[in-house]
C-alpha cells in the first residue's frame, strides 16, 4: 500500500472515530470529510478500508479519475469474495467524474475498491468522502478538484443497487 493511501486511510479512520464519538451532538456537527489521491497501475486495484461505520451512516463520495476505472463500495463479507462480490453496496465505472451517496445497510467495516485490472494504462484517482451519522441528510460530496467546495446541486438520493457487471 502506498504512503498516500496509508495517510488518507489514517485520516478516514480519524474522521470515522470523531463521527462515532459525536453520537450525542447535533446532526450537522457530525459531518466529516477525508480526501484520497492514489495511483492505480494497469492490471491492479487499490483498496481503502473504512472501519466500524454504524448502521444508517450516510456517506457521500466524489471521484475523479484520469481514465476509466471501476469503483466498488463493499461490505466486509463481499470484500472477502472480491473480485466476485455477491451484492456490492455500490459499483460503477468512472470515466472522468462520479458522485454518489449511500446509507450503510449494517454496522461494520466497508471497503472502497478502485479497480484497474482490465486497464492498459495507469490511472490517477482522487476521492473525497463525507460521512454523517443517522438521521441527518446525506452530506453533499466535495469536488475533488477544489477541496472544501460542494458540488452543486447536491448528492443523488441514497442508493443500494444490486450487483451488476460492467465491462472495462
Amino acid at each position: 500500500m502506498s504512503r498516500e493511501v496509508s495517510e488518507v486511510t489514517r485520516r478516514v479512520f480519524l474522521a470515522v472515530a470523531v463521527m462515532t464519538a459525536m453520537a450525542g451532538a447535533p446532526a450537522m456537527a457530525q459531518q466529516n470529510q477525508a480526501a484520497l489521491t492514489a495511483t492505480v497501475p494497469a492490471g491492479t486495484h487499490k483498496t481503502l478500508r473504512l472501519r466500524n461505520l454504524p448502521k444508517d451512516a450516510q456517506i457521500a463520495v466524489a471521484v475523479r479519475a484520469t481514465g476509466r476505472v471501476m469503483v466498488t463500495f463493499l461490505t466486509e463479507a463481499d470484500f472477502k469474495r472480491y473480485p466476485n462480490p455477491e451484492e456490492p453496496v455500490f459499483a460503477a465505472p468512472v470515466e472522468r467524474q462520479l458522485s454518489f451517496a449511500l446509507v450503510m445497510p449494517e454496522t461494520g467495516n466497508y471497503y472502497v475498491v478502485f479497480d484497474n485490472t482490465k486497464g492498459t494504462e495507469e490511472r490517477k484517482v482522487q476521492m473525497v468522502i463525507r460521512a454523517a451519522r443517522g438521521a441527518a441528510q446525506v452530506p453533499a460530496p466535495a469536488n475533488p478538484a477544489t477541496p472544501g467546495s460542494v458540488v452543486p446541486p447536491g448528492p443523488p438520493p441514497p442508493t443500494q443497487p444490486k450487483a451488476q457487471q460492467h465491462d472495462m
